[in-house]
């Protein structure tokens, strides 16, 4: 096992493998990685997917950087947090992982589900309207994006229409095309960043 990198920033697995048993490995961004036990999940109904071994070994990372054994067929059927296994991996716990977290009066301030998008709709021209969780609502105007090569689907009315959230809780075209539902809060609101997510003030000002 290699070193950990210094607290606070973010643990991003890159790399996951299924090894032997109920174990997994995995490779983080910060160099860390090593194996961990996880069959004390076996037990979760929506862990029961593993009683096929075939299963448990296509672990693969979702687009939330989570351990996902969904495998499309629910993506979030049976989850595992990566810094529950950066945890395991290290021996260090999460308070010792992201000390500045640990305060509070931080977590007081950030509520995580505020940006989670509830609905969203078509509206004239290139513009979608939104809800969240926290209350706020209205119309985000995306004429900016679209001349991106990303975006050229969107000179099909119908396919700009088809806008929805997916199953990950971003704005959504068709299979391949998403919008940050976080970025959009932020478009949609005037806030900063380091308004709605009060730690990106503590990173900042240790960096």
């Amino acid at each position: 096992m290699t070193e950990p990198a210094a607290a606070d920033e973010l643990k991003t697995p890159i790399r996951v493998e299924a090894r032997e048993g109920l174990r997994v490995w995995v490779e983080f961004d910060d160099g860390v990685s090593g194996e961990a036990d996880v069959s004390d999940f076996a037990d979760k109904p929506e862990f029961a997917c593993w009683r096929d071994r075939s299963r448990f070994g296509r672990v693969r990372l979702n687009l939330h950087d989570y351990l996902d054994w969904g495998l499309g067929e629910d993506p979030w059927e049976a989850v595992i947090d990566p810094d529950e296994i950066y945890s395991r991996i290290t021996g260090l716990s999460i308070e010792d992982i992201y000390p500045n977290w640990a305060d509070p009066k931080e977590q007081d301030d950030c509520d995580e589900e505020a940006t989670n998008v509830l609905r969203v709709e078509p509206r004239e021209g290139l513009a979608i309207w939104l809800e969240y969780r926290d209350g706020s609502s209205g119309v985000v105007d995306l004429s900016h994006l679209a001349g991106g090569p990303a975006f050229v689907g969107w000179k099909d009315r119908a396919y700009f229409e088809s806008v929805h959230i997916s199953d990950y809780g971003t704005v959504q075209w068709g299979d391949d095309l998403d919008l940050c539902e976080d970025a959009l809060y932020l478009d949609l609101t005037g806030k900063t960043a380091e308004e709605v997510f009060p730690v990106l003030r503590t990173l900042s000002a240790d960096a």
